[in-house]
This record gives structure tokens, sequence and C-alpha cells, in this order.
């Protein structure tokens, strides 16, 4: 069931999660069926399964132990590559590597990411939401993902990569591409439209290296074209692939933290007038918001030996699939877990990971949703849903793709 993109297109199942923390914390999951579609025609695939890691120290222990529990081994995304060059595509991406490489790529791109820098886009974060929020206010109805979540974290991002601000609607489509391989929607299942989004991305961020290597400015590209490795540049592939994480990472996450933002201060109605209130409490409303969304429900490691873990004997191979969206529910560790607590505090939630694959943009991603909160916060009382929310179907992303909605003036 947990495997099953379309279960989420109706909400996580917190439920079942609970039931798993309480009774089996680390259990073996049956997969469903995937049906994969492409040129050649439709074909239907089943992987074994996995260990699903269900409370928070199970998590956080897992997380911990690199040598025992691999990102590179299989790819730390929840499908297994269906042949070995596709394992070696994976395994260029930051995320499905292992130390010693994943230290010596991550530590590229680590500057750009410090509190340091991300301070100095304050100002700019702050215009951008500013004019977010004045357009949205303006508009008789609109859509609070595309025109409002989705906007800001596309507009940091294009400025921080040295795009043109109107490429941002690409980002936007071959993020929902990816991302959304699962959903009918974007990707549906379609082999060959994910590789034709890779292609498309790919030639894009190939055409502004060469841009940025004739013309470098102050931007992550910029960087990114005269970085080294050992000595060398980066390789094309290298260069790619660090591209598309950061134009997929930077944007997706972020927009269905604040999009769930949205949908959750409008259910919780007493936490978000006590936030209109009082705009000091919004940097602890922000790390409860993430506890609350948990954007990314899961990652996966792949077991390289036999361990015994949490009374359940792991053989070398089987998928381990760590999940943060039930972690930061986990009644051990958050009191009243299924309460929205805007003042909780302490609050160590796992929306950003834990270990050395903390998400490198997390302070990015708080100060986004701390301004654009802070643009809203004295309208946010007037906000009103007018429309059925629709959300993804994804077994990855806790994602929504529409929020119908109005300011009431």
């Amino acid at each position: 069931m947990l495997s099953d993109p379309t279960i989420y297109g109706a909400g996580i199942p917190h439920h079942e999660f609970a039931r798993l923390r309480q009774e089996a914390p680390v259990t073996w999951v049956e997969e469903v069926p995937q049906r994969l579609c492409s040129l050649s025609g439709t074909a239907r695939t089943q992987d074994a399964g996995y260990w699903a890691v269900t409370r928070h120290a199970a998590v956080v222990a897992v997380s911990r132990q690199p040598q025992l529990f691999s990102s590179a081994f299989r790819g730390a995304f929840f499908a297994d590559p269906k042949s070995r060059p596709d394992l070696e595509r994976t395994r260029q991406l930051l995320i499905n590597m292992d130390a010693p490489q994943h230290t010596i790529v991550r530590r590229i791109v680590t500057e750009a990411f410090t509190p340091r820098a991300i301070r100095q886009l304050q100002d700019n974060i702050r215009i951008h939401a500013q004019s977010i929020v004045e357009r949205v206010l303006r508009q008789e109805q609109f859509d609070a993902v595309r025109d409002l979540a989705a906007e800001l974290p596309l507009l940091v991002l294009a400025d921080m990569l040295g795009m043109p601000r109107e490429d941002r609607s690409l980002m936007f489509k071959w993020s929902n591409n990816l991302v959304g391989f699962d959903d009918p929607e974007y990707g549906g299942g379609n082999i060959d439209a994910y590789q034709r989004t890779f292609v498309e991305a790919f030639d894009y961020a190939r055409d502004l290296a060469a841009c940025k290597r004739r013309r470098p400015s102050d931007d992550l590209v910029s960087m990114l074209v005269k970085s080294e490795i050992d000595g060398r540049h980066l390789t094309e592939s290298e260069f790619c692939h660090l591209w598309i994480l950061l134009v997929v990472g930077g944007n997706e996450s972020t927009r269905h933290l604040l999009s769930g933002t949205l949908v959750s201060l409008v259910e919780w109605q007493c936490e978000r007038d006590r936030l209109v209130a009082h705009p000091e409490l919004i940097p602890i409303a922000v790390e409860e918001l993430l506890r609350w969304v948990s954007p990314i429900m899961q990652f996966r490691r792949t077991a390289i030996k036999d361990v015994e873990f949490h009374g359940q004997r792991i053989k070398e191979g089987d998928k381990v699939v760590l999940y943060y969206v039930s972690a930061n529910r986990d009644e051990e560790v958050f009191e009243n877990s299924a309460r929205l607590d805007l003042v909780r505090t302490p609050n160590p939630h796992l929306a950003f990971g834990v270990g050395s694959h903390f998400c490198l943009g997390a302070h990015l991603a708080r100060l986004e949703a701390a301004t654009l909160i802070d643009e809203l916060r004295p309208h946010l009382s007037k906000l009103e849903l007018v429309g059925p929310i629709v959300r993804l179907e994804s077994n990855f992303m806790n994602g929504i793709k529409s929020i119908p909605a109005r300011f009431v003036h």
C-alpha cells in the first residue's frame, strides 16, 4: 500500500504510518506493480519489496550509518534502476553518491548555500515575495500553487543560476515531469517523456554553461563552470547532473512546503491567528510547518551487508526506505504529534534529512518560507479556498498541484 503513488492523491496515509510506528517500526512491505509506457509499448514491473523505516530514532540510525546503508549501491530513489547504465547515470546525482565522492562533489556547491551566502539573498527574496503577494491580492481568484507557492522559489532559483527570469516556467515544467513521473497529469509513467525532459533540461544547461564561460557573472552556474574536482574541471555530465539537482531540488520541495503551509493555515485557524498576531513566531512556525508538511516523504538506502536492525534481519541488497513523513509524527519524539503547534520547541524534525545527505538548501528554504509568510501575514485571515485541492500522485513528494483560492476583501 505505501508504495502505491495513487493513494497519495487522496492524502498522506498517516493512520497507516501511526500503526506501523507502534506495531512494526521496521517492517517488510510488498510493492505494487508499476505501469511503464514508451513507444515500444506498455509494461508492468514490480520490485521485490522493501523495509519501511517509520520511527524517528530508526530513521536517524540508518541515516548515520552509510557504511551499512548506501545511497550509491542502488540509488536513493524508490524505484530500482532498470539496468547497469541506468545505475551509472543515477550515481552522477549528488544524492545518489557515497563518500568520498559525495564529500568531494558536495563541497563544490556548499559555499553557495552557507548561512552567510543565503543572507546576502535576503533583500532580493523580500522584493520577490512582496511582488508576488501584491499581484495575487489584485486577482479575483488565483491558484495558490502556481501563482504563489511556486513563484518565489522559481524566481530565486533563476537569479541564483543566472537564468532569465522568464525561463522559470521551464524549470517548473521540468521538475513536474521528473518528480511527477507517476502522476497521470505529468509523467504518467512514460519513460520517453521522462527521458525527453532530461534531454531538454541538459541542452539548456549546456547552452547556459557556454554563455557563462564567455561572460561569467556572480551566479552559481558561473561558479560551477570554473569548479574543479581533483584538479580538473567538471565534465559536461557532472555539470549537467549538478544542474538538474539544483533545478529540481531548489524549487520542488520549497514549493510544496509553501503550498502545504497555506492549506494548513486555512485548516488550523487558531494557529493562523496566533501567527498573524505574533510575527516574531515566524522562524519557530517555519520549523513546525516543515515537520507538519514534510515535503520529501522518503528516500531509500540499500543494505550493503547483512545486518540485524530493530529485530529484523536485513540482507545485503535489500531496499530500505526512510519515511521522514512518518518520523516527523513520531509520538515518542513529538508531544501531540498529530496537532499543528506553531510554537513547538524543541522541534527535531527530519524534513531536511539527517547525516551526510542533510539538505544543502535548508537555509534557503527556511528564508524563503519565512519571508513569504511574513509578507502574507497581514492577509492570511482573508485567505479562502474556493475549489478542490488537487494533490500529486507520488510516493516521494508530498505535493499539491492546484489550490484554487482568493482573498476576501
